[in-house]
């Protein structure tokens, strides 16, 4: 499970090595880093957006419900690579080339970088008065924390699409192969998913996976990243500038989540290819995200529900992360930029058209309880879980210039080390925790 928006469509979302650098550099060259401003009419304005390649037909239709609603104004969708290195260095040239769309797609693991670099627009000012209706306080204030930059978090340089949280997704269908009728619950436990799973696993004789395994080949983030901190850990603290990934709350979590191969989940794999899909009914239970919907809809024929995610010493273990949209600092008509935004994100606007495609929750209050999207055909029949788990979503601090990516390898590595080479927990991430904290040290 590669969870978020970034992950959904093959691309690699996590934070890319050389994006400080390549952002360093628009804010060390010449030309305005503030922009055109506010100025310009809305009415009879001409403004471009830009999207990965994945989401543009999605945001051509956008364009047309908006034109529809606004005859005189126009919006030109243009395209970004899908590629996330290639998607932040096109933006840069961009920026270089003072040719950045008026509105642009952001992601949180570039949401920073984007930011010191002069590329987004912060709009808190404008989510503080409510202009033309769009209010910050509207959201759930965890997903718009991911576009408040670390070096100034007064500010607000962009807005999610989508309340993306992982939920429970489990297939009756297998439930019943296996002989076992307990569902998945609002009250379970971790304890009761390894348990259940690993009835199902040995009841099929490992014909069905109880559960794909939720580390995957190692890297899952929105799986660990809430159960670290449900042991009381962290993976990475922005006031200290240090991982945590492999001290002693940590620790514990890592061993918990690795308990899953072999027991609920199939041993460790690093072929993809060669994991138990839910998609495909080869597992009972996975984590997945509300984006996923319209896929497995597709693909799978059997009864399938949803649940939240278990709990861990009480607290949820929900993970999550967003793309959204920005508009640029070097934008000629900014409140015509505005206007598309505040429309996008009305109930009856954008949002009206976005939840109709069963991928998004809005991420807004109003929207994840009342939203249309609730609506929509079973399965999953169980729409509450969703908007549960929006509600619950850790969302931690993205950690800067190449750390990331250091977090990211550095996390597959000891998997692989505790998996396939049978090192202990505690030797493989406590190497991982030194390595990640050198990255963090040469990013200050």
């Amino acid at each position: 499970m590669r969870t978020m928006a970034g992950r959904r469509r093959g691309r690699p979302l996590v934070a890319v090595a050389g994006v400080s650098a390549l952002l360093a550099l628009i804010s060390a060259c010449g030309g305005s880093s503030s922009g055109g401003g506010g100025g310009g009419s809305v009415e009879g304005s001409k403004i471009t957006l830009s999207v990965q390649a994945g989401l543009v037909p999605q945001f051509q239709k956008y364009v047309a419900a908006y034109e529809k609603a606004y005859p005189k104004r126009k919006v030109t969708v243009g395209s970004l690579p899908d590629d996330a290195t290639q998607y932040v260095q096109q933006l840069v040239t961009e920026r270089l080339g003072n040719k950045l769309p008026d509105v642009l797609m952001n992601v949180d693991y570039a949401a920073n970088p984007l930011a010191d670099g002069n590329v987004t627009l912060d709009i808190a000012d404008r989510l503080e008065k409510g202009t033309d209706g769009l209010k910050g306080s509207s959201f759930l204030p965890q997903f718009v924390g991911q576009y408040r930059p670390v070096s100034h978090p007064e500010q607000i340089t962009g807005l999610p699409v989508s309340a993306d949280s992982t939920t429970l997704f489990y297939n009756k269908a297998v439930f019943e192969k296996a002989g076992v009728t307990e569902y998945p619950k609002a009250t379970w436990t971790w304890d009761d998913l390894y348990r259940v799973g690993a009835e199902i696993e040995q009841k099929t004789g490992g014909k069905y996976a109880g559960l794909t395994a939720p580390l995957g080949t190692g890297d899952q983030p929105a799986v660990y990243n809430p159960v670290i901190h449900a042991m009381g850990g962290y993976v990475y603290d922005p006031k200290t500038k240090k991982s945590g990934i492999g001290q002693p709350e940590a620790i514990k979590a890592w061993e918990m989540l690795l308990k899953a191969y072999g027991t609920a989940s199939p041993k460790y794999s690093a072929n993809v290819a060669g994991q138990p899909k839910f998609e495909q009914g080869q597992s009972a239970m996975a984590f997945s995200v509300r984006a996923a919907v319209p896929n497995i809809k597709q693909s799978l024929k059997d009864d399938w529900d949803a649940q939240t995610m278990p709990k861990l010493n009480g607290k949820p273990t929900v993970g999550g992360g967003s793309y959204g949209l920005s508009i640029s600092k070097s934008s000629h008509n900014q409140d015509a930029a505005w206007a598309f935004l505040a429309w996008f994100y009305s109930q009856d606007g954008g949002m009206k058209v976005a939840q109709a495609t069963g991928q998004v929750v809005p991420p807004t209050q109003e929207g994840v309880d009342h939203g249309t999207w609730r609506q929509l055909p079973a399965p999953p029949q169980n729409e509450a879980a969703f908007a549960q788990d929006a509600k619950d979503a850790y969302l931690p601090a993205a950690l800067p210039g190449s750390a990331g990516t250091v977090l990211s390898d550095s996390v597959i590595k000891a998997v692989q080390q505790v998996e396939l080479q049978h090192r202990s927990v505690a030797d493989a991430f406590g190497d991982a925790e030194k390595a990640v904290n050198q990255a963090l040290q040469s990013a200050k």
